[in-house]
């Protein structure tokens, strides 16, 4: 890496795919040494597919109780690319926006100038594509950045 800071971005959901590819991010970012240290930015779109993520929950909560859900479900998201990111020493970002997953995290990867996108090919969305998620699929063909698929 040429002595060059990167900005790579990682998207998470909490999905298994999701932690493979923060496992990737963490990987590239910390490829990086010396005084150049690439920068890490985990995004997590929040969008109104709270029933999504039900795997999470016990069946059954009440839902007066979805704003404390969304919480539990963005620290779990997170969850692991904060362990890492420690562990590593990688200066990381944690960007929640909320909105349509795919134009929102493209349009994230222009607003901080991402040099790469690490997304996963499935993961919390209910409707799967045969061999990538509609999600990554649609980021693929619009970011304005490289993008690395970690497959699930």
């Amino acid at each position: 890496m040429l002595g060059i800071r990167r900005k790579i971005m990682v998207a998470v959901d909490g999905s298994a795919v999701s932690d493979k590819a923060v496992n990737e991010a963490i990987w590239l970012a910390g490829s990086q040494e010396g005084s150049f240290k690439n920068k890490l930015i985990a995004v997590f779109v929040k969008n109104d597919r709270v029933r999504d993520y039900d795997d999470l929950f016990v069946r059954g909560i009440p839902v007066e109780e979805i704003s404390e859900r969304w919480e539990k479900i963005i620290e779990h998201a997170f969850f692991v690319v904060k362990k890492l990111a420690a562990e590593k020493d990688i200066a990381l970002e944690t960007v929640i926006v909320e909105g349509e997953p795919a134009s929102i995290i493209v349009a994230l990867t222009k607003k901080h100038d991402v040099d790469l996108l690490v997304i996963g090919s499935t993961g919390k969305g209910s409707m799967k594509r045969a061999f990538l998620g509609s999600v990554s699929a649609e980021v693929i063909e619009n970011a304005g950045c490289g993008v690395y698929v970690a497959r699930a």
